[in-house]
């Protein structure tokens, strides 16, 4: 299976599984963090979790400040998490799909890379239609992705090769 198959089947079953998920409802950390909101609904104190911990009250104090700055390791949320009776999920979810993700940049990539022929020939009065130009975007979009070259730096930099006749 070719690298460009292997991601494209590698995308549809993340998507799947982030469908799957539903994640929405746990998207939004709560405002105080995690930390605080489920140790409050356990109805623990400070201190108890500063014993299962085996650090001081204000140790506790200071992760439950940390959690929502983003300033605690995974690591450490882990070993809370447990003191808590709780497991820590930690996942990266897309705003939209892996596959409407990959389309969009193709897309963008395409219409870089081509933006310049199109600008070369309408100085020539050989502008293109601008369905054939949607068309020839999402063609050449299509053979970045198949062809791996999507990623491969700022295409503002450099530009995949051009579509092949």
């Amino acid at each position: 299976m070719r690298r460009a198959e292997r991601a494209a089947q590698a995308r549809r079953e993340l998507d799947r599984k982030f469908e799957a998920a539903h994640l929405d409802p746990i998207a939004a950390r709560p405002r105080s963090g995690w930390i605080r909101a489920v140790r409050g609904a356990l109805g623990m104190s400070q201190a108890a979790l500063a014993a299962r911990l085996n650090i001081s009250g204000p140790a506790v104090t200071k992760l439950e400040h940390a959690e929502p700055a983003g300033g605690i390791t995974l690591a450490k949320l882990a070993e809370v998490a447990s003191a808590l009776d709780c497991s820590l999920v930690y996942a990266f979810v897309p705003n939209t799909t892996i596959e409407a993700t990959v389309q969009a940049e193709a897309r963008r990539v395409a219409t870089l890379a081509l933006g310049y022929a199109g600008r070369t020939m309408a100085l020539e009065a050989q502008g293109i239609d601008p369905d054939r130009q949607r068309e020839g975007i999402e063609r050449f979009a299509q053979e970045i992705i198949d062809r791996g070259e999507l990623w491969q730096g700022s295409p503002l930099v450099s530009s995949p090769r051009p579509p092949s006749s």
